[in-house]
């Protein structure tokens, strides 16, 4: 056959043309659907570009030396991935395994666009769990960012309600979720892992010591997230029905000398102690502290001075990652 360039060049530039007119007719186009975060412009470098809760966004480094030791998505692996996020004086953790994904306490509302813009940058839409272990400001106050990012599936809390805007505001972006108060003993699985709520062993009228105290294992290997619990909620937990041996400690509100009492950490041995802490007028974390940590032979780990900390574990071993600073040994 014949073949007749000229004919040719011109059949295919209508076809261009004629493309190009009916996607720019209205109704062609598919954008993506954003309906569920939509009140937060996204600037260019993937950070909120308006305020949260009142609270202007932070600028959050996402690119080599970034703020959080992970890769620039989340892939689906069997191994238990812990990431203290460093939020300055606050807590938070997100906690990923087998494809499912658990985020403990949010930090203070000056960490809600960095909470969004990880769970961005990860292409974490759907937390399958959060668990708010009370009420404070210092824990509860960034959710309402990863919340605007990300629908929630289970959520957690030490209570139903509280009279703070700050807990207040979280509220709204849980839509027709439920806040879900657990029992002693309560457990869920996270891909591989086993979550299990440990304490508070008995109730409290203290805000803090009726944090919710959750262990975490994966093979040979746990995790307790104890939140602000202090000295009487260990001393039950102590005597308490669960093994609280673990691997790793997040201690207990900020290194404060109200919690890490000696005989609670004589019963969790822990191999790491993580401290999450930024600057403040508190003296956290307290010397004391500090000195029974290092009486039990545990590897203290600060996010002031390692940025963002993430564990790997397997089930056998665990691997250390941070955003900065060396981990001294």
């Amino acid at each position: 056959m014949r073949v007749n360039p000229r004919r040719d060049l011109l059949t295919l530039l209508g076809t261009l043309a004629l493309a190009a007119a009916l996607l720019a007719m209205p109704g062609c186009a598919t954008p993506e659907d954003t309906s569920h975060n939509a009140d937060i412009p996204i600037a260019s470098d993937g950070v909120p570009a308006v305020k949260l809760d009142g609270i202007p966004a932070e600028k959050y480094v996402d690119a080599t030396g970034s703020d959080d030791a992970s890769s620039s998505t989340t892939a689906i692996t069997d191994k238990l991935v812990v990431r203290f996020i460093d939020v300055g004086q606050g807590d938070c953790a997100l906690i990923s395994c087998g494809g499912k994904t658990l985020l403990i306490d949010g930090g203070s509302s000056n960490a809600s666009s960095k909470l969004y813009a990880i769970l961005k940058r990860l292409g974490i839409t759907h937390l399958d769990y959060v668990i708010v272990t009370h009420p404070d400001a210092d824990h509860c106050g960034g959710i309402a960012g990863a919340l605007n990012y990300a629908r929630c599936g289970t959520f957690y809390c030490s209570v139903s309600e509280h009279d703070t805007k700050t807990f207040n505001s979280i509220l709204k972006y849980l839509g027709d979720t439920p806040i879900t108060i657990p029992n002693l003993g309560d457990t869920f699985d996270l891909g591989q892992a086993r979550v299990e709520f440990v304490g508070p062993v008995k109730r409290t009228l203290d805000t803090n010591d009726d944090s919710l105290v959750c262990k975490i294992v994966l093979g040979n290997k746990s995790f307790l997230f104890t939140g602000d619990a202090g000295e009487t909620s260990e001393f039950f937990m102590t005597n308490g029905p669960a093994d609280i041996d673990v691997d790793v400690l997040k201690v207990g509100h900020h290194g404060s000398n109200t919690s890490s009492s000696s005989l609670f950490l004589n019963k969790v041995t822990p191999e790491y102690a993580v401290i999450s802490v930024g600057s403040n007028s508190y003296g956290h974390p307290d010397n004391e502290t500090l000195r029974r940590l290092g009486g039990t032979g545990a590897e203290v780990l600060r996010t002031d001075k390692l940025g963002t900390i993430t564990m790997t574990t397997d089930g056998d071993s665990i691997s250390l990652e941070t955003t900065k600073g060396i981990i001294e040994k």
